[in-house]
């Protein structure tokens, strides 16, 4: 499953490679049913078109939200100075020289012409603040929108970022290695956020790309609030510069997510964000299906109340006509035209509600399956919500079935239909104040 294999595979064997006890031996049925429900969660991403249908659907609701967080951080970034960058610049550039002391060949020399790059880039961020704090701040996002990458210097990024890949298995001073990360991390910020704002303009081709899409738009929200509130290089931690590194590794057309890196990331996201990977990402899944179902239910409020004017117009003119034998030219004229819309109206209406419910009962099933990823087997037992144990590993089970075989709901057993409907309700109104509460950083 690619890239969704990677993150799936990170819900359970962090913790479950370490049962070896008579208590993890217990928990083990905690585990088993965390690792069907990552499971079922990746399957639903990458086939969410047998479940909700076209990504180009949900992406037209929830593309306004995502563009004001792209607004939101063109502006930060214009608008607030890097303290750290003075000191920075001071460093790499009399590190400059150890940094590639380690050997003389042609790849310590592009590892210098990439250190290099990564100074003039830092530079550049130096000379807009000083231009901005001497003019106002009129056209922030715009500017800074202008001061993404060019095709050809992001080109020219890519084939630095790929030495500093290299350079990093190299022999280097422990000394120095965090002044080659920092040097890296500038230019992946640079890439990400070029290839982050191309991506938005490009619209996503599938949910596996809108899920990267966002949690890289996610992992720089947090690195650039890092960026703009630290006083000096000492401040920013090897962590917060891999972040840095893997929201331009996500972003990439073809985006890879190791098993080591994947296990640090949720570290790192657990730390510092509060939330561990699976969840971090996937609950963008859950958000984007409950807003395309607000849509649709606002769709087919507006649409019901149309249907219900032309319905009672038909049966007036349907009356009159019964009553009086001949109805006026106009009359005759809209009870033909009645006669053809309202039935036809009335299906289109019942497919709206049919696609609403069909992706309200997908996204509770999702809700219920992250709340088992994010709390612990404790917090579960307290809450006295076990039935997220009892019942997440036949609804888990039975998801990933449809999803393998391309099944609809419409194809489900009646029992079948009827549990998946009754987890779902369960996990409704959770659902939704997640999708509030995401979307309502956004605005």
């Amino acid at each position: 499953m690619g890239w969704f294999s990677d993150v799936c595979s990170s819900v359970g064997n962090f913790v479950s490679a370490t049962i070896n006890t008579v208590k993890d031996v217990v928990s083990a049925t905690y585990e088993t049913v965390r690792n069907i429900a990552g499971k079922a969660m990746g399957w639903m991403a990458e086939k969410a078109e047998v479940f909700v249908g076209d990504v180009k659907k949900a992406w037209k609701v929830v593309k306004p939200y995502v563009e004001k967080v792209r607004g939101y951080l063109l502006v930060a970034a214009a608008a607030v100075p890097h303290p750290w960058l003075r000191s920075a610049l001071i460093m790499l550039e009399k590190g400059i020289g150890a940094l590639t002391a380690f050997e003389n060949s042609p790849i310590a020399k592009k590892i210098d012409a990439a250190i290099k790059w990564s100074i003039k880039r830092a530079k550049k961020w130096q000379r807009e603040e000083q231009k901005r704090e001497e003019k106002n701040h009129k056209n922030e996002a715009e500017n800074q929108e202008n001061n993404l990458l060019t095709d050809e210097e992001l080109q020219i990024a890519k084939e630095h970022q790929k030495e500093f890949r290299f350079a990093e298995d190299e022999i280097i001073p422990e000394d120095q290695r965090h002044n080659l990360e920092l040097a890296a991390a500038i230019n992946d910020f640079e890439i990400a956020q070029t290839e982050l704002s191309l991506a938005i303009n490009a619209e996503p081709t599938d949910f596996e790309h809108y899920l990267r899409l966002r949690a890289t738009q996610k992992l720089l929200t947090i690195a650039d609030k890092k960026l703009r509130t630290s006083m000096t290089v000492d401040d920013l931690s090897s962590d917060d510069l891999f972040l840095i590194r893997i929201a331009s590794d996500l972003i990439k057309a073809n985006p890879e997510l190791n098993k080591t890196a994947a296990e640090r990331l949720d570290r790192v996201l657990t730390r510092l964000h509060g939330k561990k990977l699976a969840p971090f990402v996937f609950e963008e899944l859950i958000v984007s299906w409950a807003k395309n179902a607000e849509v649709l239910e606002e769709q087919w409020s507006i649409a019901s109340r149309a249907y219900a004017k032309d319905k009672m117009l038909f049966q007036r003119l349907t009356l009159a006509s019964n009553i009086q034998d001949e109805l006026s030219n106009e009359e005759a004229s809209e009870l033909l035209k009645l006669e053809i819309s309202v039935p036809k109206n009335k299906l289109s209406l019942d497919k709206l509600a049919e696609e609403q419910f069909d992706i309200e009962r997908y996204v509770g099933a999702a809700e219920g399956f992250l709340q088992l990823l994010e709390k612990t087997e404790e917090q579960i037992e307290l809450e006295d919500r076990s039935y997220l144990l009892e019942d997440g590993h036949k609804i888990g089970i039975l998801l990933i079935n449809c999803a393998e075989h391309n099944k609809p709901f419409s194809e489900l057993s009646a029992d079948e239909q009827s549990l998946l409907n009754d987890y779902a309700n369960i996990f409704k109104q959770e659902s939704k104040m997640r999708m509030d509460t995401i979307l309502e950083v956004a605005v």
